[in-house]
């Protein structure tokens, strides 16, 4: 959870994200979805300590998303570390000494010290404040578990929706907005939705996206620039052609109350979920057509950055006519 952003969460290539089986999140009550992402959390920090390589740490989280309960088998690694992380979670639920449990396991000496390690860590997070701790010591520091807590639900929401998305942070905005400016457009009252739809429309067809992508890209324009209206005090749409990485890019930016961290992960997780300042059904769209999401929240305002890929939006019936030309002109010759 404490590895830089862009290069940290998911380091697999293409092939090893094709090996993993396709998943499906789960209709959880909240309590429960909470509870497994918490366990896959601290299942992949003890699977780091112990050394396990960076593709079995990211099964952790598609396992425990999947599973109710694990057993106590040691043949199964993963498995076995997810078992682990879910008696700890019990123990602190318990109200029982997390510590003198792990000690009284009799593990080996890499599974002591990884458990002692990752509750050391995030015993605030993940475990709640034990009672014999001191709130003026100096390693409660107030920024540093704020921290700590941000980066959970970063890795926690980038994993449970397969890498789709990504909270950051303001200064990591910078390298998004990298690119040709497409169009731009202010949003202050509702007649700005279908100007902003229109101007992505006409910037959407002058790239050769087709019927079909356009239809569904312009969806996810207008809940994005409909929530500023609904949220904020006012915003900017800006759509941004990025070559390099053959990306198109929405950005909506607001200057409003922001998105409270405690609701982004029903937000994200769980469809439909809608509170007075969420995005709510419109979020649930827009996750199913882009194929990556990145937010910047904060009391000042907030960054919505929608990637879609240039190359699935080209048009269709365009290259359908094409080959239908040099299929003419291989019978002429």
């Amino acid at each position: 959870m404490v590895a830089k952003l862009f290069k940290s969460f998911f380091r697999r290539s293409d092939e090893e994200t094709a090996s993993f089986p396709l998943f499906c999140m789960p209709e959880l009550p909240l309590p429960e979805l909470l509870h497994r992402t918490k366990r896959a959390f601290l299942a992949r920090k003890l699977g780091q300590y112990i050394g396990i390589r960076a593709r079995g740490v990211d099964r952790f989280f598609y396992e425990s998303l999947a599973t109710k309960t694990f057993k106590n088998n040691k043949k199964d690694l993963e498995s076995y570390v997810l078992y682990l992380s879910e008696l700890m979670l019990e123990w602190g639920e318990n109200g029982q000494d997390i510590q003198q449990e792990i000690k009284e396991l009799n593990e080996t000496a890499i599974f002591t010290n990884a458990m002692l390690k990752a509750y050391d860590i995030y015993k605030d997070e993940l475990f709640g404040r034990p009672a014999h701790s001191c709130s003026c010591q100096p390693k409660c520091n107030v920024r540093d578990i704020d921290e700590k807590k941000w980066e959970i639900y970063r890795d926690v929401m980038h994993a449970a929706t397969q890498g789709k998305f990504l909270l950051v942070k303001e200064e990591e905005v910078g390298r998004l907005e990298q690119g040709t400016i497409i169009c731009r457009a202010g949003i202050r009252s509702r007649s700005d939705i279908p100007k902003c739809r229109e101007l992505a429309k006409q910037a959407f067809e002058a790239l050769g996206v087709g019927p079909l992508a356009l239809v569904s890209w312009l969806l996810a324009v207008s809940e994005a620039v409909t929530n500023v209206i609904k949220h904020a005090e006012w915003g900017e749409m800006s759509l941004i052609q990025d070559k390099a990485s053959k990306e198109l890019r929405l950005i909506v930016k607001d200057q409003g109350p922001g998105f409270p961290m405690k609701e982004l992960p029903k937000m994200v997780l769980l469809s439909g979920y809608s509170t007075k300042k969420s995005l709510g059904q419109g979020f649930t769209l827009i996750m199913r057509i882009a194929q990556k999401v990145f937010l910047s929240t904060s009391s000042q305002g907030s960054v919505l950055v929608l990637v879609f890929y240039a190359e699935e939006g080209a048009n269709v019936n365009g290259l359908l006519k094409d080959d239908a030309k040099n299929d003419h002109r291989r019978q002429v010759d």
